[in-house]
C-alpha cells in the first residue's frame, strides 16, 4: 500500500528536523519547506495526504496558504501550529477547514496522534461517500461557453477509455477529467491525481501497476482498490514507464505481461505537444497512439474572454457559499478590465486574481478597476474632443495630444523622465507641446507643494521576528494596493484592517498603538518610518499584534521593502506644507517639547538629556532621499536603562526584549552591544518622529524641533497641525 504523504511547512529548522525523522520512522512519505508560496507550489504540483503549517512563514502566512489549499483541494487535511495561539486565530483556522489547532512547543505524541486521527477521518468520510448513489459531477461554469469541450466531457462519459487533455498551464484540465469521471458510471470510485514532474518513479509505478503471479486465481485489484488515475505532465515519465503504460492501456492487454494496470481508468494530461515530441523520439508513439480516439484540446481564457464576467461573479459567489464570509460585489469597470487582459495563466491566473481581491478588499461594497494588479489594469486615456475631429488626421492629433499629457502627468510633468517612458529627444517633445499647446505647470509644483506619483511595491513580502513588548513570534505580510489606498494596518488572524490615520491612535505608552473597532496593532513607528522615508503611499501590512522588533531598528525593514521593489501609480500625492509655526508642550518649563515650522525641505532636530552614559546630545537629520535615511536614521536602536526594562517587565512589557534587540545601558555605559553611531540615542529618537508623522497619511515639509519628546508629544503635535491646518484646506 502507498505511502501517506504529509509536507511540512514550517522555517523553524530544528522543529522540521525532529518531525521529519519521527514521521519517515512512523511510515510516512515526508516533504518539507520554509516558505509558504514554495509550499503552494509544491501543494499544485504534487497534492500530500496532509499538510502540517505554521502560521508565520516567508512567502506568504499560514492562514492564506490554508485558504488557498482548501480553495482548490478540499480533500487535503491541514494541521496548524503556532508558538503563540489565540482562541481568535485557532477559531479562524477551523473555521477555514483546519483539522486542528497545535500551540508550539508540543509533544511529538501529541502531534503524531493529531496527524494518526486526522488522516483516519479522511479515509473514513472517503468510504462514507463511496456509498450514496452521486449525482453526475456538473462541468464548472468556466466550460459553459466552450460547446467542443461539453460534447467532448458527454461522449467520453460514456466509457472508460483512456483520456488525454492537451492545453495551455492554468487552462482547467484536471477540472474537465474530473466532470467526465464525475458523470461516468465508476463516478464513486475515488479519483487520484499524480504529478509526473515531482512524483518518485517508484511511487508513481506503485500507484500504477499491481505485480500478478502467473495465472493467480486473485489477479487484478479487488473492487475497494478501484480508482481513476489523473497523470499531470505525463510527457515526464520515463522512457520505460511511458513503454510500460502504453502496452497495459492496450485494449486486449499482453498475455505475457507481469504487470497489471490497477486504476480503472486513466486520464493524462500535457502542455506539451506531443505528437513533435513523438517525432523527435521524446514521447512512446505507442502511448500517444493509446490516446487517438479520445484525445481533447482545452482552448485558452483569452479564446473565451466573454465569458470572463460570469466566470468571475460565478466565483466570488461560490466564495460566499463555501466559506461563508463576506464578499465584495465587482464593479463592471473591474469586469471589463478582466476582460481585456490576455491571461497567460489562464483559469489558475484568473481564480489567484480573485482570490487575493477577496483578501485585500474585504472592507469595500466593490472591487473597482483601481483593485486590480497593475498589469490587469490599464487605465484608459481620456480623451476629450474626439467627436469634433473631422478627418482621420485629426482624430489622430487630438490623440496625440491626450497621450502626451497623460504621460506627462504620470512623470509629474518632468520633460526628461516623459522623453526616456516615449523614446523620443526633448526637441522633438518640446515641439509636440508648443503644437499642441500644452500648459505646462512649474516642474513638479502647485498650490501646496511637490506633486509625486503615488507608490506602492511591485509583489508581496513577508518579514518574520518576534514582538518587543509580547515577546511572542510575530511577523508582517506587505502587500501592494492601488492608488488612494493609503497605509493599512490588516489584523492576521480575523482579516479585520485598521487605516494608518492619526484618529485611529490608541495610546502613546512605550510605542504607538492603534485601534480601531476590537482589532488593535503596536510598536508601528519602525516600519512607518520605512514607508514615509521611501514615499511608500499605498500598501496592506497584515499583522498580528505588534510590528516585529527585529534587531531594534528600521535597517530590516528598509532591506524588506526594497525587496520588494517599487512601482509608481496612476495617481499623485502633494506634500503638507507648514504653514507657520506649531508647537506642543512646554519648553520654558523644561518639560518634553516639539515644534514645527516652515522650511524649503525636511529636516529633523532632536535635543536629549539623560543620565549617563547618554548625557546632553544632539543630532539633526534632513531628508535627501531614502538611501540617505538608510543611512544615517534606519539603523538607530531603541534603548533602555537597567531598571527601567525591569520595571516595563513588571507592568507587562518588554517581553522580548533581548541582548541582540535593544541598547541595554547601566552603571553609567552600554552594557550588551557596540554603537553603531556615537549619537545613535537621539538618531533613533529621530526615526520614532519619522514613523508617527505619517500617520498625517502624507510626506510634511517642514522643520521639526523636538527637545526631549516622545510618541506622546509627537501625537498631540500632529493633532495641532490637522486641526489648524489640514481641516481648513
Amino acid at each position: 500500500m502507498p505511502k501517506e504523504r504529509i509536507l511540512i511547512v514550517d522555517d523553524e529548522k530544528n522543529i522540521v528536523s525532529s518531525l521529519t525523522g519521527i514521521l519517515a520512522d512512523e511510515g510516512y512519505e515526508v516533504t518539507e519547506t520554509g516558505d509558504g508560496v514554495e509550499a503552494l507550489e509544491i501543494i499544485q504540483a504534487d497534492p500530500p495526504d496532509l499538510v502540517l503549517l505554521d502560521i508565520w512563514l516567508p512567502g506568504m502566512d499560514g492562514i492564506e496558504v490554508l485558504k488557498t489549499v482548501k480553495t482548490y483541494h478540499p480533500e487535503i487535511e491541514v494541521l496548524i501550529m503556532s508558538g503563540h495561539g489565540t482562541i481568535d486565530t485557532a477559531v479562524k483556522a477551523t473555521k477555514l477547514g483546519a483539522q486542528d489547532f497545535i500551540e508550539k512547543p508540543f509533544s511529538l505524541e501529541r502531534i503524531t496522534r493529531s496527524i494518526t486521527e486526522a488522516l483516519s477521518n479522511k479515509c473514513s468520510s472517503s468510504k462514507v461517500e463511496e456509498n450514496p448513489t452521486p449525482s453526475p459531477r456538473e462541468l464548472p461554469l468556466c466550460f459553459e461557453s466552450m460547446v467542443e469541450v461539453k460534447k467532448a466531457v458527454k461522449a467520453f462519459s460514456k466509457n472508460m477509455k483512456p483520456v488525454l487533455l492537451n492545453g495551455e498551464n492554468g487552462t482547467g484540465k484536471e477540472f474537465i477529467a474530473q466532470a467526465i469521471h464525475g458523470q461516468s458510471r465508476k463516478s464513486d470510485r475515488s479519483f487520484v491525481k499524480i504529478n509526473c514532474s515531482f512524483r518518485q518513479a517508484w511511487a508513481i509505478h506503485s500507484q500504477l501497476f499491481k505485480r500478478t503471479e502467473k495465472k493467480s486465481k486473485n489477479s487484478g485489484a479487488q473492487v475497494g482498490e478501484e480508482k481513476a488515475v489523473y497523470l499531470s505532465n505525463i510527457e515526464s515519465l520515463s522512457k520505460g514507464m511511458q513503454e510500460k503504460l502504453a502496452e497495459a492501456l492496450q485494449p486486449s492487454g499482453s498475455a505475457d505481461s507481469s504487470l497489471e494496470l490497477i486504476p480503472i481508468r486513466v486520464f493524462a494530461s500535457s502542455t506539451k505537444d506531443l505528437e513533435a515530441l513523438s517525432a523527435k523520439g521524446q514521447f512512446h508513439p505507442a502511448l500517444l497512439n493509446a490516446f487517438k480516439d479520445s484525445t481533447l484540446f482545452v482552448p485558452p481564457l483569452r479564446d473565451y474572454a466573454v465569458s470572463i464576467p460570469a466566470l468571475a461573479k460565478d466565483y466570488l459567489e461560490e466564495i460566499r457559499q463555501t466559506q461563508k464570509t463576506s464578499v465584495p460585489e465587482i464593479g463592471e469597470d473591474a469586469l471589463a478590465a478582466l476582460c481585456r487582459y490576455t491571461w497567460p495563466g489562464n483559469m489558475k491566473e484568473l481564480r489567484t486574481v480573485l482570490n487575493k481581491l477577496i483578501l485585500t478588499n474585504t472592507d469595500q461594497e466593490e472591487i473597482t478597476a483601481q483593485d486590480l494588479p497593475s498589469e490587469i489594469w490599464q487605465p484608459q486615456i481620456e480623451i476629450r474632443g474626439i467627436d469634433e475631429a473631422g478627418s482621420l488626421q485629426e482624430a489622430e492629433l487630438v490623440w496625440e495630444k491626450h497621450f502626451i499629457v497623460h504621460h506627462l502627468k504620470r512623470n509629474n510633468w518632468d520633460i526628461d523622465k516623459t522623453c526616456k517612458v516615449l523614446k523620443t529627444g526633448k526637441k522633438q517633445l518640446k515641439e509636440k507641446i508648443t503644437h499642441h499647446s500644452i500648459e505646462m505647470p512649474g516642474p513638479g509644483k502647485n498650490n501646496n507643494g511637490t506633486c509625486h506619483p503615488q507608490r506602492t511595491l511591485k509583489r508581496s513580502v513577508v518579514l518574520c521576528g518576534s514582538g518587543l513588548h509580547s515577546g511572542i513570534k510575530t511577523g508582517l505580510i506587505l502587500q501592494p494596493m492601488p492608488p488612494g489606498s493609503g497605509i493599512i494596518f490588516g489584523d492576521i488572524s480575523t482579516g479585520k484592517t485598521i487605516p494608518a490615520r492619526l484618529e485611529n491612535v490608541q495610546s502613546t505608552d512605550y510605542s504607538t498603538r492603534l485601534q480601531k473597532d476590537r482589532v488593535s496593532v503596536g510598536t508601528i513607528e519602525h516600519i512607518m518610518a520605512v514607508l514615509h522615508m521611501y514615499r511608500i503611499t499605498n500598501l496592506l501590512i497584515k499583522i498580528g499584534d505588534e510590528a516585529p522588533v527585529m534587531d531594534g531598528s528600521a535597517k530590516d525593514f528598509c532591506d524588506l521593502i526594497e525587496d520588494g521593489e517599487f512601482e509608481d501609480q496612476e495617481g499623485f500625492y502633494e506634500e503638507i506644507v507648514i504653514n507657520k509655526k506649531y508647537t506642543f508642550g512646554n519648553k520654558d518649563q523644561g518639560e518634553p517639547y516639539i515644534s514645527i515650522e516652515p522650511s524649503d525641505n525636511f529636516c529633523v532636530s532632536y535635543h536629549m538629556e539623560y543620565p549617563e552614559p547618554i548625557g546632553i546630545q544632539d543630532y539633526t537629520y534632513e531628508f535627501k532621499g531614502d538611501e540617505s535615511f538608510k543611512k544615517e536614521i534606519a539603523p538607530a536602536r531603541t534603548f533602555g536603562f537597567m531598571e527601567e526594562v525591569a520595571q516595563l517587565t513588571k507592568m507587562g512589557y518588554a517581553s522580548g526584549g533581548k541582548l541582540d534587540n535593544f541598547i541595554l545601558l547601566g552603571d553609567k555605559k552600554v552594557l550588551n552591544t557596540e554603537l553603531r553611531f556615537k549619537d545613535e540615542f537621539p538618531r533613533h529618537k529621530i526615526l520614532d518622529i519619522l514613523g508617527d508623522f505619517y500617520l498625517l497619511g502624507k510626506p510634511i515639509r517642514g522643520r521639526i524641533k523636538a527637545y526631549k519628546s516622545g510618541h506622546t508629544q509627537n501625537i498631540g503635535l500632529l493633532h495641532h497641525i490637522k486641526n489648524n491646518l489640514l481641516q481648513k484646506n
